[in-house]
Formats: structure tokens, C-alpha cells, sequence
């Protein structure tokens, strides 16, 4: 594995050097197979990454009509809803490029838990090549990361941590009384590129604690993060103020 930390002023800066860094891997991509796969994650920042990439250059320089977008995780809402990462993903970046709907992919997080759970990881291995494992290959993967270490919908004690086979599953978050689907680790460590996109200082004492006091034998989920490709943490600097 390689892990880089790229560590900018502010949350426009983090993401205008993500959005850079977008356009090359994309091109690289659809040069080298023809296609570029991506799964989007919710949150602030990535919100913020959407508004960004939704104007030129960055609108413009992307391959569109090369790029099958998915989603990292869903809430048991429907689609239309405005807790649904769907909803402000299409809101902030889909209705403003130039992409054929048929290439998002989005959870169908408006069925019973379990049926978009296992809707997802049928697609996921329909539209996706899979390693040894039978495990679905993404070019990227966008994850935020949650003051309690979770990423996508993993929580930490939850069930879907311990998850090998699926790809999709459903996860009961307790602190949030409410059921989610999300991609698994299996999914997220077999990705070619795997971003954490984290900003503000809210997000210090989580990045303290990941990069400074990491635990072998209670990690959070966000330290189960093993990928065969590369992990490159995009940080700024009010995040990443206590890294020694």
C-alpha cells in the first residue's frame, strides 16, 4: 500500500487540489480502459467538492461521458429526500454536468433495507470488474470521516465491520436510530485509489487520534482501511494540526 497526506490551507484549497487531481486520474483512466469508476461519498466536505466540480474548469476537463459514478453509502430515505446522498449529490453536481443518468448508479434506498442492500451488490459486481476475491474494482473511492472514526456507513461495533463476502449490506447505526446501506471493507480495500477528504477544525481531535495514537487491537473502522492501491488523505490545515 501507499499512503500520501496532502495538506492544504482550507477546505476550498483541499478541494481545488482534489478537483486537479480528479481530472488527471480520470483521463489517465479512460486512456487506459477506457471507462472511469468512482463512488461518492456525503458529508460536508465532499458537498463542497461537488459545488467545485460542477463549474469549469473542472466541468469541463472531466470525461463525463466516460465516468460511471456510484455511492459509498446510502440512508434509508428516498431519493428525493434531503438527507439522501443521492439528493444533494444530483443536487450540487449531477444537474450541472454533462452525463448521461444512466451512468449514476444510485443506492435504491427507497425499498425495504435489506432489498437495496442486496439490489446494490448485484450491481456493483454488474458494472464493475472483480478481483480474486469477487470483490468489484473502483478507480476511486471518495470517504469522509466522522469524528467517531466511520467511514462510509461504518460504524464503529457494528456488524457490517466484520462483513467478507458482500459487497452492499445493511447496518443498523445505534447512535443514529436508523438503518443505512453501505459498500463493505472488502470493497473499499480492493479500490485502485482510495481518497479521504477531510477538513475544518472539528475534525482534529479524529485525525489526532488516527495518525498520532493508532490501535492495533480496538482500530476504528477508518483504521481498517487497508487497500491494495494507493490511500491518499486530503487534509487541510485546521484538520490536520495536531499530525506530529
Amino acid at each position: 500500500m501507499n499512503a500520501y497526506k496532502i495538506i492544504r490551507p482550507d477546505a476550498d484549497d483541499v478541494c481545488a487540489e482534489a478537483g486537479k487531481q480528479l481530472i488527471r486520474l480520470a483521463q489517465q483512466c479512460v486512456d487506459e480502459r477506457n471507462e472511469f469508476t468512482i463512488a461518492l461519498a456525503g458529508g460536508a466536505t465532499p458537498k463542497r467538492f461537488f459545488q467545485m466540480l460542477a463549474k469549469p474548469p473542472y466541468s469541463t476537463s472531466i470525461p463525463w461521458g466516460k465516468v460511471h459514478i456510484f455511492f459509498g453509502d446510502e440512508r434509508s430515505v428516498s431519493p428525493d429526500h434531503p438527507d439522501s446522498n443521492y439528493n444533494m449529490a444530483n443536487k450540487y453536481l449531477f444537474k450541472h454536468i454533462n452525463i448521461d443518468p444512466l451512468r449514476i448508479h444510485r443506492i435504491q434506498s427507497e425499498l425495504d433495507h435489506e432489498d437495496a442492500a442486496k439490489n446494490y451488490h448485484v450491481v456493483l459486481g454488474g458494472f464493475l470488474p472483480v478481483n480474486q476475491n469477487n470483490q468489484p474494482i473502483f478507480d476511486l473511492i471518495l470517504l469522509g470521516l466522522g469524528d467517531d472514526g466511520h467511514v462510509a456507513s461504518l460504524f464503529p461495533g457494528t456488524d457490517i465491520l466484520n462483513e467478507k463476502t458482500k459487497r452492499a449490506a445493511a447496518v443498523w447505526v445505534e447512535s443514529k436510530k436508523t438503518w443505512r446501506i453501505s459498500i463493505t471493507l472488502p470493497v473499499i480495500n480492493s479500490a485502485r485509489n482510495i481518497w479521504l477528504m477531510v477538513t475544518g477544525e472539528s475534525k482534529h481531535n479524529i485525525i489526532d487520534r488516527v495518525f498520532n495514537y493508532p490501535s492495533e487491537t480496538d482500530p476504528l473502522p477508518v483504521e481498517l482501511i487497508k487497500p491494495n492501491g494507493n490511500l491518499t488523505w486530503y487534509l487541510d490545515e485546521a484538520a490536520a494540526s495536531w499530525i506530529k
